[in-house]
C-alpha cells in the first residue's frame, strides 16, 4: 500500500477523533451540572478551552513539526489529546475537568497541524484537494459518531466521555505505517514571514468568520434542539445524519477544488450557509431538519480554507502558519461560543435562534466580503509538496 494512503488514514481517524473529543462535551453539560456543579456559562468556556489552547499547540507544534517533522507531532498529539479525554472522564470537579480540557487543547492543535499537513505533503499532485477533503471530512465522522455514541450513552456521561480515548489505538499504525515526505533536520532555510503577512491575515479572517459563525451555534445547538421538543434520540439521529453528510461534502469540495477556483468555492458554500441558517435555527416551523442539512452540506468548503494558507507558504514555514491561521480561527470561535453561552443563560436557550442569526450572518458576511477582496493572484507558492 503506498504511503500517501498510510498517512491519509492515519490522519482522517484521528482528526475525527480529535473533533469527536471537542464536542461530546456539549452534550453532557446537564449531567455535569448536577454531578459537578458546571453551569452553562462554565459548560462552554469548557468547549472553548479546547479551541483556544489549540492555538497555542498548534503554533508551538507546528514550529516543531517543521524542524523535526509531521510524524513526531502527529504521534504526540494524537495521544495526547485521547489520554486527557480519560481524565476528563474521571474528573472529580470543576476545576480539574477545566484544567484536563485545557491541556486537551494544546494537543489537539498538535495533532490537527501535523496530520493536515503529512496528508498534503504525501498526496499526488493531482489529488492533493481531494485528499485534503477526505482528511477534513474526519470532522464530519468525528461528529456524526458523537451522536451514535449518545444514542447508547446518554444515561452514563463518564463512560461516555471515556470513549474520546479511543484514538489511542491509532498510536501503533501511525508509528508502524506513517512517514514524512522529506526529511527534516535541526538546520533548514530561514523563510522570512513578512512576505507573506497578507495572505496569513487573510486566511485567518476566513477561518475565524467560519468558526465564529459554526461554533458559537453548535456549543448550544443539541441543547437548543431539545427545547424545541425533539427527543433526545432524535437529536442523536439529526447530528448524526448531518454530519454524516458534512463528511461527504467536505470530500465533494476538496475534489471540485483541484479544478475549480478554491476561492470560489468558499463563497458559494458561505451563500448556503446563509440560506440553512434561518431555517436551522426555527426561523419557521418544521424545516429545522431541512435548514441543518443544508447549512452542513454548505459547510463543505472547510477543508479549503487551511489550503489557502498551505499552498502560499514555504515548507520552511508550513506547519508553524497553518497551525497559527487555523487554531487562531479557534480563539474567535471560542470567544463566539462563550458569548452564546453568556446570551443564553440570561435570555433562555430559546434565545438561540436571535443570537445564531446576529452572529452568524454577521461573521458570513465578513467572511464573503474578504474573498470578494481577495487578490486572485500572487499568493500560491510553487512547490513540488
Amino acid at each position: 500500500m503506498e504511503r500517501w494512503i498510510h498517512s491519509t488514514v492515519a490522519s482522517v481517524f484521528a482528526w475525527a477523533g480529535n473533533i469527536y473529543d471537542l464536542l461530546i462535551i456539549t452534550y453532557v453539560y446537564n449531567d455535569l451540572s448536577k454531578c459537578l456543579g458546571v453551569n452553562t456559562e462554565i459548560g462552554t468556556l469548557l468547549f472553548a478551552l479546547g479551541l483556544i489552547f489549540r492555538v497555542i499547540g498548534g503554533y508551538t507544534f507546528g514550529k516543531v513539526a517543521d524542524i523535526k517533522g509531521r510524524k513526531i507531532v502527529l504521534n504526540i498529539g494524537t495521544a495526547g489529546y485521547a489520554s486527557f479525554q480519560a481524565l476528563m472522564a474521571f474528573s472529580p470537579n470543576a476545576f480539574v475537568l477545566l484544567f484536563a480540557r485545557a491541556m486537551q487543547g494544546l494537543f489537539m492543535g498538535a495533532q490537527w497541524t501535523a496530520g493536515t499537513v503529512i496528508a498534503y505533503e504525501n498526496a499526488p499532485p493531482s489529488m492533493k484537494g481531494l485528499i485534503n477533503g477526505i482528511v477534513q471530512a474526519g470532522y464530519g465522522l468525528g461528529y456524526a459518531l458523537t451522536g451514535v455514541a449518545y444514542l447508547y450513552l446518554y444515561d452514563n456521561w463518564r463512560l461516555f466521555l471515556l470513549t474520546g480515548a479511543l484514538p489511542l489505538i491509532l498510536i501503533p499504525y501511525i508509528v508502524a505505517k506513517v512517514s514524512d515526505v522529506t526529511k527534516f533536520a535541526e538546520k533548514r532555510n530561514k523563510v522570512k514571514i513578512k512576505p507573506y503577512a497578507s495572505v496569513i491575515i487573510r486566511s485567518t479572517i476566513v477561518i475565524s468568520g467560519m468558526f465564529f459563525s459554526y461554533y458559537s451555534i453548535f456549543a448550544v445547538y443539541p441543547e437548543f434542539l431539545s427545547s424545541l421538543g425533539i427527543s433526545e434520540s432524535l437529536v442523536g439521529i439529526l447530528m448524526t445524519v448531518s454530519n454524516i453528510a458534512l463528511g461527504i461534502s467536505f470530500i465533494v469540495f476538496g475534489r471540485i477544488s483541484d479544478n475549480i477556483s478554491k476561492r470560489s468555492l468558499i463563497m458559494g458554500g458561505v451563500i448556503g450557509e446563509m440560506v440553512g441558517l434561518p431555517l436551522m435555527l426555527g426561523v419557521v416551523n418544521g424545516y429545522v431538519g431541512l435548514g441543518l442539512i443544508i447549512y452542513t452540506i454548505s459547510t463543505g468548503f472547510w477543508p479549503l480554507a487551511p489550503l489557502l494558507i498551505v499552498e502560499s507558504v514555504p515548507i520552511e514555514i508550513r506547519g508553524a502558519m497553518t497551525g497559527l491561521t487555523y487554531n487562531l480561527g479557534s480563539i474567535i470561535g471560542g470567544i463566539g461560543s462563550i458569548l452564546m453561552g453568556y446570551l443564553v443563560s440570561i435570555y433562555g436557550i430559546r434565545s438561540t435562534t436571535q443570537w445564531g442569526l446576529i452572529m452568524g450572518y454577521a461573521s458570513l458576511l465578513i467572511v464573503f466580503l474578504t474573498l470578494l477582496t481577495w487578490h486572485r493572484a500572487g499568493n500560491k507558492v510553487k512547490s513540488n509538496l
